[in-house]
């Protein structure tokens, strides 16, 4: 058992909230009816289901990388869904915990473990040169085709649907931008830096025109298949730090919402 401020003080050492975006909403968002944690439970999103999983499981706590409540609650009904979650919360006596783009942009977060997926690199930093921040990029220390990237992101995100990509497949690629999750708007930055390819996810049509025209290999990742490793890797990083004093458990019934025909 921990208690709930051991938590909070561990998730401020590995994704402290000065590193989210402005427009992000993170940290302790549901205060839970008890401050001792025996269970916890993480999800990339939390809906009903979760919490009600969670419940079962005797769950205090449910970690997510996505927060339910980006903009301001008016009223909690039954009407949406994302009050609908809430609701259960507080009826079941939850907490929730959320942890996004300081996650993302925190050293060792996911902006690292999904630049990592696809090579070694001699150097890397983050978009605005340090350790820490928004996006990756990083030099090979073997330069390759951008098929054999193609190749590596299937294998690693999507291995049984198409991967949506723009470029030369044959077109050697030697410095890599990355920014998981939805970091469409970062090509913009990540053609300044020099990348050879880009890439993210939740692009559109002026994304796509903007690397073809100037010349920049872009890879689109599935939002939900590039950051759903948020579950697996504070399970690893929580058993590291608590052990057997802390019961971590992944939620069951989570997929991308996406379907295909």
């Amino acid at each position: 058992m921990v208690t709930i401020k051991e938590l909070l003080a561990y998730f401020e050492t590995i994704a402290p909230a000065a590193l989210a975006e402005e427009y992000d909403n993170v940290g302790l968002l549901v205060e839970g009816e008890t401050e001792q944690i025996e269970t916890v439970v993480l999800a990339l999103d939390a809906d009903e289901q979760t919490v009600c999983d969670a419940h079962s499981a005797g769950a205090q706590l449910i970690v997510t990388h996505h927060p339910v409540m980006f903009r301001p609650v008016n009223r909690l009904t039954e009407a949406e869904g994302g009050t609908r979650t809430l609701r259960r919360l507080l009826q079941k006596g939850i907490g929730l915990f959320a942890m996004h783009t300081n996650f993302d942009s925190a050293e060792g977060g996911l902006c690292d473990v999904f630049l990592d997926a696809f090579g070694e690199y001699s150097e890397r930093c983050s978009f605005d040169g340090g350790r820490e921040g928004i996006g990756r990029i990083g030099t090979l220390k073997a330069p390759c085709a951008l098929q054999v990237l193609l190749e590596r992101a299937r294998k690693a995100y999507s291995p049984e649907f198409p991967l949506h990509y723009v470029g030369d497949d044959m077109s050697t690629v030697s410095r890599i931008a990355v920014c998981n999750g939805g970091g469409s708007d970062l090509l913009y930055d990540a053609a300044g830096l020099g990348a050879d390819v880009y890439i993210s996810g939740d692009f559109k049509h002026h994304h796509a025109r903007f690397a073809y025209e100037n010349k920049v290999n872009l890879i689109q990742i599935d939002h939900y298949d590039a950051e759903i490793a948020f579950c697996t890797l504070m399970q690893k990083r929580l058993g590291e730090t608590f052990g057997d004093r802390l019961q971590v458990l992944i939620a069951k019934h989570e997929h991308s919402p996406w379907r295909f025909f």
